[in-house]
Formats: C-alpha cells, sequence, structure tokens
C-alpha cells in the first residue's frame, strides 16, 4: 500500500510559479444589455447529450432571461469536449459545455486554438471513483489491486494517477477496463469491476442502474482542489467580434446556474418539460449534486469573484499540475485560452 504523498510534494513549484508570466489580464465588467432589433439567435451544445446537470440552460430559457437580454437560444446535445470544439470550429454552434482541463490540454496540443473559455461552470472537478456501499471498498486506499471501470483518455483517467498518488495508493496496482459508459452500474452490480470512473452527479443514475443499491462516492476535489470542472467556450472570432453578445449569453446561463442549484426539483421538472424520456428525478438529483461545486472563485488579493469568473490563481495551480502530469507542455499560457471579464 501507498502512503498518502502531501499535496505540496505533488505540487511542488506551484506556489513559486511566475503568476505574471501566465496570467491575462482581467478585463472591465460592462453590464450586457439587449441587442437591438430583433434577439440574437445562438447555438449552445451540452457537454454530452441531454443530462440533469445542464438543466441551467432549460431553466435560464423558460424564466425568459435568455429574452431578457435579447438572445433566442437553441440548446443541441453536445458530443464531449473534443467534438463540440470541432463544431464550434464548423460554425455549427455559437457556445459550447467544454471540460475545462480538457480544453486545455487540447489548446496546448495546438489540436484546437481558434476558442475562448469565458465562465466556468463547475469550480471544482467533478471526477469521481464509485463502489457499492456493500463491495467493502470503504477509504481511496482501498482501491489498490482493484478493477475499475472506465473511459480510456477522458479527463477521469488522465487526472487518475495524481488522485490515487494523493489518496494513498498506487495506480499501477488497479486494472483499467475500458466499458461503455451505460454499462457502468450494471456492472458494478453484477460484481464484473470493483469500481466505476464517474463524475459526482451521476449517482443517482449509477444507484438506479445498480438495482438500487447505494454507491460511495471517492471525489477527485477532495485531493484536486485546484482542478475546474466545465466551462463554456465559444470563438475567438464572437469574442473579438462581438463580446457583448458572450456576456449577455454568459450572464443568463450563470443566472439559471444559480437558480437551478438553488432549486433542483424545479430545475429538473423544467429540464424534463423539455426534454421527452427523460426523469425528473434523476435530472433533480444531478442539479442538486452540483450544489457544493457552483460558487465563486476568488483573486489574487482573496476577493471573492463573480459567479463563473475564472480565478487567475487557480488557473496557474491547473496549469502546474496539469504540467507536472506531462499533458500540457511547459510554459503553457493560459491567458491564450481564457477570457476575462466576460461573465456580466
Amino acid at each position: 500500500m501507498t502512503n498518502p504523498v502531501p499535496r505540496r510534494a505533488v505540487l511542488a513549484g506551484v506556489a513559486g510559479l511566475p503568476l505574471a508570466a501566465l496570467a491575462g489580464c482581467t478585463g472591465g465588467e460592462p453590464r450586457p444589455s439587449a441587442a437591438a432589433g430583433g434577439p440574437a439567435r445562438v447555438r449552445v451544445l451540452t457537454g454530452l447529450g441531454f443530462q440533469g446537470r445542464e438543466a441551467y440552460l432549460d431553466v435560464a430559457t423558460e424564466m425568459g432571461w435568455f429574452a431578457e437580454l435579447g438572445l433566442e437560444v437553441e440548446v443541441l446535445p453536445g458530443e464531449g469536449t473534443e467534438q463540440n470544439l470541432t463544431l464550434l470550429s464548423a460554425g455549427q454552434a455559437e457556445f459550447a459545455t467544454l471540460d475545462v482541463n480538457a480544453a486545455l490540454i487540447e489548446h496546448s496540443r495546438g489540436t484546437f486554438t481558434d476558442f475562448r473559455l469565458t465562465a466556468v461552470l463547475q469550480d471544482l472537478l467533478l471526477s469521481c471513483v464509485m463502489v457499492l456501499e456493500s463491495s467493502g471498498i470503504d477509504r481511496p486506499r482501498d482501491l489498490e489491486g482493484a478493477t475499475i471501470a472506465y473511459i480510456p483518455g477522458g479527463i477521469n483517467d488522465v487526472v487518475f494517477p495524481v488522485f490515487a498518488q494523493l489518496a494513498g495508493f498506487d495506480a499501477g496496482s488497479v486494472e483499467l477496463v475500458g466499458l461503455p459508459p451505460p454499462s457502468f452500474g450494471a456492472a458494478l452490480a453484477e460484481g464484473r469491476v470493483d469500481a466505476i470512473m464517474q463524475f459526482v452527479v451521476g449517482r443517482h443514475t449509477i444507484e438506479q442502474a445498480a438495482g438500487g443499491q447505494p454507491v460511495r462516492v471517492f471525489a477527485y476535489a477532495d485531493w484536486l482542489s485546484e482542478l475546474y470542472g466545465s466551462g463554456i467556450g465559444c470563438p475567438v472570432a464572437l469574442v473579438d467580434r462581438d463580446p457583448g453578445l458572450v456576456r449577455r449569453f454568459n450572464t443568463a446561463a450563470l443566472r439559471g446556474l444559480a437558480y437551478a442549484v438553488a432549486n433542483p426539483q424545479e430545475a429538473g421538472e423544467v429540464f424534463a418539460a423539455r426534454h421527452d424520456g427523460q426523469d425528473v428525478a434523476a435530472a433533480a438529483a444531478e442539479v442538486a449534486a452540483l450544489a457544493g461545486y457552483v460558487r465563486p472563485g476568488e483573486g489574487f488579493d482573496g476577493q471573492e469573484l463573480p459567479l463563473g469568473e475564472f480565478s487567475e490563481v487557480r488557473l496557474v495551480q491547473s496549469v502546474a499540475l496539469l504540467e507536472g502530469l506531462g499533458v500540457i507542455e511547459a510554459g503553457f499560457r493560459f491567458a491564450d485560452v481564457v477570457g476575462f471579464g466576460l461573465v456580466r
């Protein structure tokens, strides 16, 4: 069994990084105003399909908050960060839900560089490992030697070695089994795997798929508070051409997010009513699970930032961690991909 590694050892050097070298300057925050004439029609991609965690978009639409700011929004099912970036580049959408860390990695690789991250949706990483409560796996260290279902190359997979190191077990002792995500719950219930890599908001769905058996969640964020979850991205050209439209969209979307998290049952009902075949209880449970992950960040001076604004302090830490994992190049500048001052 591996002993937990002190955070300072894993994240060595983060505090000493030159902030000015990596950080971008935060712009002004003019209040958005409704567009002149008719509403601006925009399309937004969800993270992946239609899931309850993104009910905030439907809430903002239903409450009329997009319309108040001169926007007519069409919500489209996304296909994950890489494909969403492809669709943004092809002009198939104006906005997209993106995993912040995956987006930083893609930009660093040069695969996609024509987009900007403009708002944070989850201040913490949603990644986790789930096990059945009856499994006897009571803490992350007990995952040593376990069989875990996962999606190869996903953010859960990429960050897993650091999670394991900080939580006190050897990632190399684990057998990773690639399975289709819809089969994760059944695989867990049937004992084909000991654990699954998941997202904390999926707990209700997994428990349903596991025949109602309760699961235990080991959240990466309990050990990796540096990394963000999802955010909103859009083409660089849109930010340059019409930053006011970007602010209006983010303002309404984040208003919907805050309301949804405060009223998960209502958000679940709105979501299910707008998407055929969706379960109210599952959607409400996903939204409720976001409560500890949707919160304002802090700036250099410790002052609270507006909800959805990126923290340059956190970005410095995130980049250092991702560089340490070897998934982005040393010297990566987050200012080249993150747009500041675009949330209100």
